[in-house]
């Protein structure tokens, strides 16, 4: 059985498997502002503490190196424009990040996100506050793992729990 949703740290995967019993976690968003969540993952089912959060000056370090390689990729435009949609994610929660946000959107080479990315503080410490918030779920956050009603009754049983029923649905449903 698979674990999925919401899962933004390490701990978050733990806590999932823990109280749902599955065997393994589905990674989904958590990894798109902090790609180096599958390490911390490793060291933490190794038994290990995972790594502090990197600082801003290592978070540029890890997007130059990432469009980089999206440049070799796809060749320098459409690298670049890949780019553009991973640079907010990246930056998302720094002091100044909104600000470059506009400028990054609007990139056309390497050269020109290194001028955005050289306005913002390198030794800044990563934002734990923005950890769990979600710009795909309107900026709110998740702090639990919710299960449908009934989902642990029976584990060994392949069947999906039935859809949850509200007030009002069946009516809702005859009259179209």
């Amino acid at each position: 059985m698979l674990g999925n949703g919401d899962v933004w740290e390490c701990w978050d995967a733990l806590r999932m498997m823990r109280e749902t019993g599955c065997d393994a976690v589905i990674i989904g968003r958590g990894c798109l502002r902090r790609p180096w969540l599958f390490a911390e993952l490793a060291a933490v089912f190794d038994g290990r503490e995972p790594a502090p959060q990197p600082c801003l000056g290592e978070i540029v370090a890890l997007m130059r190196d990432h469009a980089r390689r999206l440049v070799d990729f796809f060749g320098p435009r459409r690298g670049i424009l890949q780019m553009r949609r991973w640079c907010t994610w990246y930056i998302a929660g720094f002091r100044g990040a909104a600000a470059a946000r506009w400028d990054l959107s609007r990139i056309e080479s390497l050269d020109d996100m290194n001028r955005v990315l050289a306005r913002l503080d390198p030794d800044e410490p990563f934002p734990m506050i923005a950890l769990r918030t979600s710009s795909a779920k309107d900026g709110r956050r998740q702090e639990r793992v919710h299960l449908p009603a009934g989902y642990l009754d029976a584990r060994d049983d392949d069947t999906p729990p039935a859809e949850p029923r509200t007030v009002g649905w069946d009516s809702a449903l005859a009259n179209g």
